[in-house]
């Protein structure tokens, strides 16, 4: 990423890598130009969440940089964190292909939390004790067919195409999302893809 500095106060940023750790939902929406930003450097500081602290109301105090608790333009805020680090990332490179007899193979790549950012071939480790995804079939929004399936892709038959929409689909829309060790489904891809 590049900052340069273009007026009193002012900065452009460009040269962003996207979708890196888990964070391709959030650039569904992109922010105008003149959002505000939060600088991220080496005074973070990670709140230490004990496991029975998921879920419940916690105070957080933030004061100026290099300023005492106690200041008056300290800021304070209740906040209720999901366990959200730990939901299994959405799946990336989602595809839908129709065969000669009407068949669509849908197949995708999951990303991983752990060991996921080699560039060797293959696809990243799974990182939780089952591999188990949920796809589901949409029609205006509503999941008209809801599959589970222990890899990564999902054949569907031209007749469950024609029970479902009552005929081939000249598309379809597709929501892919892995489940995780506590047997809730993670962040998930959702695309129309044209056949």
């Amino acid at each position: 990423m590049r900052c340069e500095l273009v007026g009193p106060g002012v900065y452009e940023l460009s040269g962003f890598l996207r979708g890196r750790q888990g964070s391709a939902h959030a650039i569904r929406a992109p922010h105008p130009a003149g959002s505000r930003i939060v600088k991220l450097d080496q005074r973070l500081a990670r709140a230490k969440i004990g496991a029975h602290e998921w879920g419940e109301a916690l105070m957080f105090i933030a004061p100026p940089a290099e300023a005492p608790a106690t200041s008056n333009r300290t800021e304070t805020a209740v906040a209720v964190l999901s366990h959200a680090a730990v939901r299994p990332w959405a799946p990336a490179h989602l595809r839908a292909i129709r065969d000669g007899s009407g068949d669509v193979l849908i197949t995708w790549v999951r990303c991983a939390h752990i060991r996921g950012d080699s560039w060797a071939a293959g696809d990243p480790p799974v990182g939780f004790p089952r591999e188990e995804y949920v796809l589901e079939i949409l029609d205006g929004g509503d999941a008209i067919r809801v599959e589970t399936s222990s890899v990564p892709s999902f054949e569907y038959s031209a007749a469950a195409q024609t029970a479902d929409f009552g005929s081939l689909p000249g598309s379809l829309h597709i929501r892919v999302a892995q489940v995780g060790e506590s047997g809730a489904t993670g962040l998930n891809i959702e695309l129309t893809i044209t056949l």
